[in-house]
């Protein structure tokens, strides 16, 4: 049939004038006969026009698979005319000729039309297709409103999974008590569903919401933890007051140091208070303190820096280095003068102070210690006895760049070789400290280290380069210990590469997994020499 496009653009003009919609559809049927171009110009006259068939005959339009018009095109000049005409795409949607109704769908949750909500849920319960089911638990979710939770709460728990992450990303936009509850239920079996149902959390921001992301703070699986420090960094000052108040419950180890943790990453100044109090307690566990001092570290204290002084002598060296890097981080004339004070001193005391200065790479108080009685020969003992190389080496240019050349000359001169190359350990932790302090411990023990603060850069590596054993931590973002075991355990066995996880977490499912995973053994933090030595005897070092 040969139709002349003049005199279909001109009948396409009077159709709509006359609000005739059989025309108009009658008309529509012959679209195909036209060119490109001029099925475009149809397309145009559609976008310009107003009255009750333009958005019933441009959706005809668009559920049709073979114009020369992208669909793209086409959708989005109806959804400009459905945000001025929204009762108009719920005729649509209960027209049973307009099919598929996908699109319509999507377009009422884009443009959050709670009238086509019962038509939605109508459609929903009545069909079987999982695409257009899922369609519809999205529009719902876009829609927002809350007499939708129930039904997308009912598919949380469908037996098909795209209809259960379709029905999490819904009910996720929906801000109502109900809604976050049910999420919070939701998860625990499914990793993939427990971190979209935290995306869900820190997208809302809401006190509810904040409130069970710091329940899953709380979480037994290491996975779940990691991620929501995650979120809680990003989300930042917002979160800072379910933080703080966490440091209140001194009963929670675990919760303590997660906190600290993202607090420290968090690094706003309206938490030092709240930890600075955590502190003056005394709390008995190393790890709390550890964790206290690291974050104090990664704030711009000013003033009560003084604080941190305290840590100096703690009986446990990670402690002590924690407080030295954020001594370093936060020093004034007032805090190296209180410093300096207590190395003048002398005894015990002052030698762990210069050691964890030293330890931790803290360049500025090691300066400003120079010239305190003792510090030469505790820096040389130290340097030359239980540092690894590579520091002796680091201050020996130090001291040499800083007018010291003559106690850089005595270093060199007590620069110890091993007598024989050791076993070869990789040691990951996402702690740039606590590397620097396993470089030092495995030394001692006459082992090679290599450190590694990305687990897939030492997972990678180690399937390429066996090392003798892997130190890994449990908690790190991405990948984590559990997550390192469970990869290497695909080439190697336990004895042809004995994994030895530590952790700050207690005794948890996290240990059974992790030993199911194929650890070999777990020690907690802190740890000492001892502790790391007769973890490598056991595992077969």
């Amino acid at each position: 049939m040969s139709i002349e496009p003049e005199h279909f653009i001109d009948e396409l003009h009077h159709v709509i004038a006359a609000g005739d919609l059989i025309k108009g559809t009658i008309l529509l049927d012959h679209v195909t006969d036209l060119t490109g171009p001029e099925q475009n110009k149809v397309v145009t006259v559609l976008g310009k026009a107003e009255g009750d068939v333009v958005i019933p005959l441009l959706s005809r339009l668009l559920v049709r698979h073979d114009l020369a018009i992208p669909p793209l095109v086409i959708r989005t000049m109806l959804l400009g005319k459905v945000m001025n005409y929204p009762d108009q795409l719920l005729t649509v949607l209960q027209d049973p000729g307009m099919e598929p109704k996908n699109v319509f769908v999507q377009l009422a949750g884009e443009i959050g039309l709670s009238l086509a909500i019962p038509e939605i849920m109508s459609k929903l319960s009545s069909s079987q297709d999982v695409d257009f089911m899922s369609d519809c638990l999205l529009a719902l979710g876009d829609i927002g409103d809350s007499s939708a939770t129930n039904i997308l709460s009912d598919f949380l728990y469908s037996g098909r999974r795209q209809l259960v992450l379709a029905a999490i990303k819904g009910l996720s936009q929906i801000d109502t008590p109900t809604s976050v509850r049910r999420l919070f239920e939701r998860m625990g079996t499914d990793s993939e569903l427990d971190l979209l149902i935290l995306d869900g959390f820190a997208r809302l921001e809401d006190t509810l919401a904040l409130e069970h992301l710091n329940m899953a703070l709380q979480s037994q699986q290491a996975y779940i933890r990691n991620y929501t420090k995650e979120k809680l960094t990003k989300i930042g000052a917002k979160a800072i007051p379910l933080l703080t108040e966490n440091l209140l419950r001194t009963d929670n180890i675990d919760l303590l140091v997660h906190s600290l943790n993202v607090l420290g990453f968090i690094g706003d100044l309206s938490a030092v208070r709240a930890i600075r109090k955590l502190l003056h307690n005394e709390p008995a566990d190393a790890n709390v303190r550890f964790a206290a001092y690291e974050s104090l570290g990664m704030m711009p204290l000013a003033k009560g820096a003084y604080v941190l002084a305290d840590g100096l002598v703690d009986p446990v060296d990670q402690v002590r280095i924690a407080a030295a890097k954020a001594i370093e981080w936060n020093c004034d004339d007032i805090l190296i003068a209180g410093v300096q004070n207590l190395v003048t001193g002398g005894g015990k005391d002052a030698v762990l102070i210069i050691e964890a200065f030293l330890g931790s790479e803290s360049h500025k108080m090691v300066l400003a210690l120079y010239d305190t009685p003792h510090f030469k020969e505790v820096t040389f003992d130290f340097l030359s006895k239980q540092a690894h190389p590579d520091l002796l080496r680091q201050y020996q240019l130090f001291f040499k760049d800083n007018g010291h050349a003559d106690f850089a000359m005595r270093l060199a001169s007590g620069a110890a070789e091993k007598n024989e190359e050791g076993r070869l350990i990789f040691a990951v932790d996402d702690s740039r400290m606590i590397l620097g302090i396993y470089k030092n411990t495995l030394f001692q023990l006459d082992m090679d280290v290599k450190l590694f603060e990305f687990p897939a850069m030492a997972v990678a590596e180690a399937l390429q380069d066996k090392p003798d054993i892997i130190i890994t931590d449990l908690n790190m973002p991405e990948v984590s210990g559990i997550d390192l075991a469970r990869q290497l355990r695909k080439k190697y066995d336990k004895v042809a590469l004995p994994i030895i996880m530590v952790t700050t977490q207690s005794d948890s499912p996290d240990h059974k997994e992790a030993y199911e995973a194929g650890v070999n053994k777990i020690i907690n933090k802190p740890f000492t020499t001892e502790d790391i030595k007769i973890a490598i005897e056991e595992v077969g070092g």
